[in-house]
């Protein structure tokens, strides 16, 4: 276990989004505290397979975009996103509810040291030997949801942690988006009435990333240059390809999506890569 940093609102590395809450409090932090913009992703310990692989893919997703992903390192949900982030070679943050020199739950102490080891960091606003006592982890998801650009729920049941999150993030302008699921399903309860409040539905990887990019603006790797290093090929971003096809921004991620399926291009976050003049992919 790396050694903790105590970090006040005053330090030049705290981040930025903490100074958003009414008390901003100081944080332990252990690794690497990136500065890139933050994606929260969150959701029910009591999820479905379907809902972890989905968060599997969405750490994947936000990692190749060149987004950080937040979550609070539960299992379920939170766990499957890190692991989808760090197996990308991702920066994960997990903000915990307990010490951050305290390993729960037990199981993810693999986690924990994989984290670190990809460039990533463990947060707590608790003093190291602090349990993990239920009553912490409402108080925990709000550092969660201000340190995020945007909260996206994967998974949540009529009551838990997830919608304390999505709720907080809300309240302090951070857009929420949410997967939509079976009515009758219990993981999903929360979801569905999430999404009738009015947060964002998001229906796979890719959506999400297009959600994202309307509500927060760019993902942090098209902002970087559209050069793409490896086809040597120019990427053109989905907003120019509503142009040159003259088309809405649904009908172009369609047709890129076409296209990819097709070995014509190559979609990487909010970029398409084509050998040529978008004109003559076809």
């Amino acid at each position: 276990m790396s050694e903790s940093t105590l970090l006040d609102p005053g330090h030049v590395d705290y981040p930025v989004g903490l100074r958003d809450l009414e008390s901003p409090p100081a944080i332990h932090v252990a690794g690497t505290l990136s500065m890139a913009p933050a994606v929260a992703v969150v959701g029910t310990r009591t999820c479905t397979k379907y809902g972890l692989d989905l968060a599997r893919a969405f750490g994947a997703a936000l990692t190749q975009s060149g987004w950080t992903v937040v979550s609070g390192l539960a299992r379920g949900i939170d766990a499957a996103a890190h692991w989808g982030t760090v197996e990308a070679s991702g920066t994960a943050v997990a903000v915990l509810g307990n010490g951050i020199d305290v390993v729960y739950p037990r199981e993810n102490g693999r986690l924990r040291r994989t984290i670190i080891e990809k460039g990533g960091a463990l947060v707590s606003e608790y003093a190291a030997g602090t349990p993990p006592d239920r009553w912490r982890f409402p108080a925990r998801n709000r550092l969660i949801a201000a340190m995020s650009s945007a909260v996206v729920v994967v998974e949540a049941g009529e009551r838990g942690g997830a919608l304390i999150t999505a709720r907080l993030a809300a309240e302090i302008g951070r857009p929420v988006l949410v997967v939509p699921g079976d009515v009758d399903r219990p993981a999903s309860v929360g979801c569905n009435q999430l999404i009738r409040d009015g947060a964002h539905p998001v229906l796979g990887e890719l959506d999400l990333i297009t959600e994202l990019e309307l509500l927060v603006g760019p993902a942090p790797r098209a902002r970087a240059g559209n050069e793409h290093h490896d086809l040597g090929v120019r990427g053109h971003s989905l907003d120019e390809l509503t142009s040159i096809w003259e088309c809405d921004l649904r009908e172009a991620l369609v047709r890129a999506g076409r296209l990819e399926a097709r070995g014509r291009v190559r979609l990487e976050g909010s970029l398409v890569f084509g050998d040529g003049p978008p004109e003559s992919w076809e």
